[in-house]
């Protein structure tokens, strides 16, 4: 067979004519960094079945925190319960003992039924008594001999009065004039009996002015003088068996009277003053 002759040269095909393109803008470089890769994700581990316990461990197990808390809540109260149990007893016991102490001070106030002691000032006898005569000042001498008289209306209780002191003032008008001052002695006031306190106070040199002078000599000449007396101890009281501590006691004698011309203290018998008793600076 023979052989067939090449086919002839193809021309290529004219391109058609297209617009003219733009040139591309130039490319503008980024500054931002390039983000990182996240890790990669474990796989998922499967979650293996747990095994339940036996029954009795499980039982266990439930009761353990409850036990738990009940010995923690008992360690931690027990203390506090002890104390406050020891101060509730305490609390008690002082209470009784105030009870008791209340309800025999009753009972023996209904048996004994104390009642205080009443205090009179007998009359002063001053047995020295000068004033000078200055047309300014005077200086004033006394010596004032005090007798005060006590009566114990009790049957089966006494007073026992520790060592005081005893105070007398000339009262004025312008403000009272002190006289001095001396020791009282302690003596016990035995029931159903009369008792004295007397003591001698004496002052030398009291400057007065003229008008006090004045108004004192004029009542020295009529025996008009006014005394006040004070005098502070202490105090106790004793029935049967039982005693009380000493307490202090302020005896106050306003309005003392002078004594006759010529008369002394405790002999002669004159009017007499009431006087009022202080216990615990409160008038008894």
């Amino acid at each position: 067979m023979a052989d067939k002759p090449p086919p002839p040269p193809t021309k290529p095909k004219p391109k058609p004519a297209t617009a003219a393109q733009p040139a591309p803008a130039p490319a503008t470089t980024r500054t931002t960094p390039p983000l990182k890769k996240p890790p990669p994700l474990a796989p998922p581990t499967q979650a293996r079945p747990l095994k339940p316990p036996p029954a009795h461990q499980y039982r266990q197990q439930q009761q353990q925190p409850a036990n738990r808390k009940r010995q923690y809540g008992r360690h931690r109260g027990g203390g506090g319960c002890s104390g406050r149990r020891v101060c509730c007893l305490a609390t008690g016991f002082v209470l009784l003992a105030l009870c008791l102490a209340l309800a025999a001070a009753c009972l023996a106030y209904l048996y004994y039924h104390p009642r205080p002691p009443s205090f009179h000032l007998q009359p002063l006898a001053a047995t020295r008594f000068r004033v000078g005569n200055s047309s300014a000042v005077s200086a004033m001498d006394v010596t004032a001999a005090v007798r005060v008289v006590s009566w114990n209306p009790n049957d089966r209780v006494s007073f026992e009065y520790g060592d005081g002191e005893g105070r007398v003032a000339l009262a004025d008008a312008d403000g009272d004039v002190a006289l001095g001052w001396a020791p009282v002695a302690g003596f016990r006031h035995a029931p159903r009996s009369v008792a004295t306190v007397a003591f001698v106070a004496a002052a030398k040199g009291v400057v007065v002015d003229e008008a006090v002078a004045a108004r004192v000599r004029d009542r020295y000449r009529r025996r008009q003088l006014a005394f006040k007396v004070v005098v502070d101890t202490h105090v106790g009281a004793r029935a049967g068996a039982m005693r009380t501590g000493m307490v202090p006691v302020r005896l106050l004698c306003d309005g003392g009277a002078m004594a006759p011309r010529g008369g002394v203290s405790g002999s002669v018998v004159g009017p007499m003053s009431k006087c009022q008793v202080y216990l615990f600076r409160v008038r008894w």
